[in-house]
């Protein structure tokens, strides 16, 4: 399933934050254009979704390339369009993955987001992401994981 296939037929999305830092610090990806169709737009029908981990990455990487005033100007951006899901009700599926997966803690929040909601989680190509794994645990925990 190709990436505007997946946003045109989805109502609930998870973006990892490689996919956000990539649009807003306009780093020119290919996806940047189906975001702005399907997901950063005033017609958009998908609600994005998102948890704590994400916000401090944001916040913390941006800060670190550009300034907190812009990093902080980022996450009121995101807090304003993202519904952001408690850890509470995340933590234990996360904890599930990354004891069976090495993964970062924040891409294992993303994908238990992911089946909480029961909607596709985007990630961008990652080291420890691979095809290979990303296969095993769409297949072990019926997830939607898909590289952009």
């Amino acid at each position: 399933m190709n990436t505007k296939q997946i946003l045109s037929e989805t109502y609930n999305l998870i973006l990892d934050t490689s996919v956000l830092l990539g649009y807003f610090m306009n780093e020119g990806q290919e996806i940047n254009s189906l975001l702005e169709e399907y997901v950063f737009t005033q017609e958009s029908k998908i609600i994005l979704y998102g948890h704590n981990l994400i916000k401090t990455e944001l916040l913390y990487i941006i800060c670190r390339e550009k300034g907190m005033n812009d990093a902080e100007m980022v996450l009121k951006k995101i807090e304003s369009i993202m519904n952001i899901i408690s850890d509470t009700w995340l933590f234990k599926k996360a904890a599930d993955i990354k004891c069976r997966y090495p993964l970062a803690i924040s891409d294992c929040f993303s994908i238990s987001l992911s089946l909480l909601q029961e909607c596709p989680v985007l990630f961008l190509p990652e080291y420890e992401l691979s095809r290979d794994t990303i296969e095993q645990i769409n297949k072990e925990y019926h997830s939607k994981i898909h590289l952009i």
